[in-house]
């Protein structure tokens, strides 16, 4: 007992001749020995002040509020240096989950030390409103929380108001105004550039469109390639691509003239034959045609028997559906047509609607990949849009 008494004073005493000395490492090591912890931590206080290095400087401050007694002016002074520390080397950038608890934590310990201006400065940094303004009520700046509470007050408007545009543009995309939708998404984005969400809706909308001529849907299950517009063109950079080197960029024309299906070789390389015949001129084709392109690659061309007053056409292996006219569907009053910016648009009359799950269309939907509509609301799809 004496020994251990009077060894800790002999510990005290060497500590504070390394105090006096400069030796501040030393003096934190037998202050610990000589069980005066808050003293040690007095000295970890010193060092840090110090410290040049920010991060080596926090950690001495930290070290110091685990040896000093809570509730003791070191404990305190050590956790205000510490919090204050903590908030100046956060700074005024975004910063992470991480930080931002180190930061609350730091604005914590400035409000239990008094510190409640700065402490609101931590809470602001953390986002963390409700803490800032407890903090600012404290510290009497009534000022400053006037400006936060109206502050919030114009946020929680602006939140509320995007919130609804959000809302009224799912409602167009849902009624088919997509071309609405994405006008009501460009302004929003205007005023919120930074919102990753808003733009990966405007983004997801405009890689669904449907642009073109060729509509790839399926047809109460059965697929189909409708091609829309009052004439096409068959070639390697026609309506119809023929991917074929006996073919011609623009091969063949296919329309109709007062009312009869007509069939026109425009100058091909190859030409286009019939039982081995080049055709020369407007062919009229009145019950089918069966052709080749370029003497290879076969052509037939039919009334269609499934879409009003369109034509089959099977070319290469591959079946098309052309419209040559107002682009109706087998659905009665539905319809097809390319919009002026390019955009498919589903056509409907007030007698037959389309709905998109339980939704009514407008008469005039653009159309998006994905997009199934059916007759009724309780109704499964008739069709499909697959692509273009």
């Amino acid at each position: 007992m004496f020994e251990r008494f009077f060894g800790k004073g002999r510990s005290k005493a060497a500590a504070q001749k390394a105090e006096l000395r400069g030796d501040l490492a030393r003096a934190v090591e037998l202050y610990v020995e000589a069980d005066a912890r808050d003293d040690a931590a007095r000295i970890m206080i010193l060092r840090g002040d110090s410290e040049p290095d920010p991060r080596q400087r926090l950690l001495f401050f930290t070290q110091a509020c685990r040896m000093a007694t809570k509730g003791h002016d070191i404990h305190r002074e050590a956790q205000r240096k510490r919090a204050l520390l903590a908030v100046t080397l956060a700074g005024d950038a975004a910063i992470s989950a991480v930080a931002r608890r180190d930061t609350l934590d730091a604005a914590k310990e400035l409000e239990e030390v008094g510190e409640n201006a700065r402490a609101a400065e931590a809470y602001r940094l953390a986002g963390d409103k409700e803490g800032e303004a407890r903090a600012l009520a404290a510290a009497g700046e009534i000022d400053e929380l006037e400006f936060l509470l109206s502050e919030e007050q114009h946020k929680d408007r602006q939140d509320r108001q995007k919130s609804d545009a959000q809302a009224d543009v799912e409602i167009l995309v849902t009624s088919g105004r997509r071309r609405d939708a994405l006008e009501a998404l460009d302004t929003l984005l205007g005023k919120n550039a930074d919102d990753m969400r808003l733009r990966e809706r405007a983004v997801g909308i405009r890689g669904r469109r449907v642009l073109g001529r060729v509509v790839r849907m399926a047809l109460s299950g059965e697929r189909v390639a409708f091609v829309l517009g009052d004439e096409l063109t068959l070639g390697r950079e026609g309506t119809i691509s023929v991917a074929s080197s006996a073919v011609s960029r623009h091969h063949l024309r296919i329309f109709r003239k007062e009312g009869v299906l007509h069939i026109q070789d425009l100058d091909s390389r190859n030409g286009t034959q019939l039982r081995g015949i080049n055709v020369t001129g407007a062919l009229p084709v009145h019950e089918g045609v069966e052709l080749k392109l370029g003497r290879e690659v076969p052509l037939r061309v039919v009334p269609s028997t499934t879409f009003p007053e369109a034509v089959d056409i099977d070319v290469a292996g591959e079946r098309f559906v052309a419209a040559l006219g107002k682009g109706s569907l087998p659905i009665p009053g539905w319809s097809m047509k390319e919009a002026a910016d390019g955009w498919v648009e589903l056509h409907t009359s007030s007698d037959s609607p389309a709905y998109l799950q339980k939704m009514a269309l407008v008469p005039q939907a653009t159309v998006l990949v994905g997009d199934a509509f059916s007759t009724d609301r309780e109704q499964d799809p008739m069709i499909k849009i697959l692509g273009a």
